[in-house]
């Protein structure tokens, strides 16, 4: 049976060489994600301008190939690999943005042979020989990706939903930019604005520690409340995602 592991970066393929030379079949590394989700104006040529909508379709966003960098030549590699292997071994990182690294690229490309996992939390020889003489199912790991999946489109439906909205309808008259609202943004700001009021309020010049651009009052009062972050979406009967068949490797038509 051929086989093949993917790892998530190429110190995780290095060590596991070291540690099981090549046994279990290739070791390719991804890159982090070498996939990302859509745009709003893929789905949606309307979408392309913005506008305070909410950016939902009504599945989920699919996946596109990564272009920055390196990333496009390594999923190829992976996509053509898993063209000639029964059976893959996800060799990621042991958590939920892990998971949906390997797995996403099996979802995307539509692999429908035997998938195992991997699970180690060092990557000393003896816990990597200790994790694959142990393999698991890929399948008990499907909640840990369908988390993942959940995370990453409710990022992308919120945050951009919430930053065009806050942009078209806060920004102040004249002002070029852009209000990024995001889950790891938008706390940093609160904080900027509520020392930017207390300044104000006090007569006293205190620098932001961040620099977004010059908001409405209204913004920042808003900012200063700190919004709970959107719930995730509901995986329990969650839609498999779409995607345009995958090119065979050096065809240049796609």
């Amino acid at each position: 049976m051929a086989s093949l592991i993917i790892t998530e970066k190429s110190s995780q393929a290095r060590d596991l060489r070291a540690a099981l030379g090549d046994r279990y079949g290739p070791i390719l590394p991804a890159e982090g994600h070498l996939l990302r989700l859509a745009e709003p104006d893929e789905i949606n040529a309307a979408w392309k301008q913005w506008s305070p909508i909410l950016l939902k379709p009504d599945g989920l966003y699919p996946t596109r190939p990564a272009t920055d960098g390196n990333k496009p030549a390594k999923f190829r590699a992976i996509a053509a690999a898993l063209k000639q292997c029964d059976q893959v071994i996800l060799a990621t990182d042991c958590d939920r943005e892990g998971q949906l690294i390997g797995q996403e690229i099996l979802e995307h490309v539509g692999y429908r042979g035997r998938v195992l996992r991997a699970l180690f939390t060092a990557q000393d020889p003896k816990t990597l020989r200790q994790a694959f003489a142990q393999l698991r199912p890929n399948s008990e790991l499907r909640p840990l990706y369908e988390a993942a999946v959940a995370r990453q489109q409710a990022d992308q439906i919120f945050n951009l939903s919430l930053t065009r909205s806050a942009t078209k309808m806060l920004l102040a008259p004249g002002i070029r930019g852009v209000i990024g609202i995001g889950r790891v943004k938008t706390q940093p700001w609160a904080s900027s604005a509520s020392e930017s009021l207390k300044s104000a309020t006090s007569g006293q010049r205190t620098i932001l520690r961040s620099s977004p651009p010059r908001l409405s009052a209204r913004v920042a009062s808003s900012c200063v409340m700190h919004p709970r972050p959107p719930a995730a979406l509901p995986i329990a009967a969650m839609p498999r995602r779409s995607h345009k068949p995958l090119p065979a490797p050096g065809d240049r038509s796609a």
